[in-house]
């Protein structure tokens, strides 16, 4: 088959695509899935919002031995040992910018970076860290060392526009469905994609992904094989037409079987 040919290496999201939050797990059948794709030497990789922190609150990064990580929408890129190939979080005077105004319009915050945080523990934001399931996140200021790759707005509202923070220097403002999620401008998944195929010695079109949220879209739209959520984002499922079960059945490895590719 010549899609399955073509395709080196798989990279899937995390939450709501590979990992299911009700089950607390990556279902069995994603398990098996990761499994065989690495016997037919598959790069295996992870794609995510999530920074490294965040990854190991998850506990996910001992439950397969990954070919790569590229965490935070982009922002650091890792390889199978966890050596960073690239780190580029957001500036300094802008993610002060933003905690600046969050406190001044009471939102709590949930960022990290090289850690995590919370602002503040209201219903909004610790509904927000269940909903992804992050357990033990401090509730503090940030302080002089921090790094923050991804700073998420705990709001009700996650489709108002928020044009006070698109203002802030170099960064970009995501409309996500749990929370509005703010990262440095002209990163995205796909850019972390590039530098870890060209890490690879791939062409950077060979991969597959799957993805169920609006920071998946340009991953999706650039791959040899793009799978989309049934479950996911409306505007993710109008722009890809492989539309996946869920991932509360297991659904990435019926669509990859259906496919020929396990």
């Amino acid at each position: 088959m010549k899609e399955q040919n073509s395709i080196k290496a798989a990279f899937f999201d995390i939450d709501g695509t590979l990992y299911d939050h009700q089950a607390h797990q990556i279902p069995d059948k994603h398990q098996r899935m990761l499994e065989l794709l690495h016997q037919k030497g598959i790069k295996v990789c992870l794609c995510t919002g999530r920074a490294l922190p965040l990854l190991e609150n998850l506990k996910i990064l001992s439950l397969f031995p990954w070919d790569g990580i590229v965490a935070g929408n982009g922002s650091y890129v890792y390889d199978q040992d966890l050596h960073p190939l690239f780190e580029d979080p957001i500036s300094k005077k802008s993610a002060d910018a933003i905690f600046k105004l969050a406190s001044k319009e009471n939102i709590g915050i949930f960022a990290a970076g090289n850690c995590a945080l919370i602002t503040q523990e209201d219903p909004i934001t610790l509904e927000l860290l269940h909903k992804v399931s992050c357990v033990n996140i401090p509730c503090r200021a940030p302080k002089k060392e921090d790094a923050f790759c991804i700073i998420s707005l705990c709001v009700e509202d996650t489709q108002a526009k928020r044009r006070d923070y698109e203002s802030i220097p170099n960064v970009q403002v995501l409309y996500n469905l749990l929370s509005v999620d703010i990262m440095k401008k002209g990163l995205s998944k796909y850019h972390g994609i590039r530098l870890l195929m060209r890490h690879f010695g791939f062409d950077p079109r060979a991969y597959m992904a799957f993805g169920d949220a609006l920071n998946d879209l340009e991953m999706l739209q650039h791959a040899s094989l793009a799978g989309a959520m049934e479950d996911g984002d409306p505007r993710i499922l109008a722009k890809i037409s492989n539309h996946v079960p869920s991932v509360k059945v297991g659904g990435i490895y019926d669509f990859l079987k259906e496919r020929g590719i396990l």
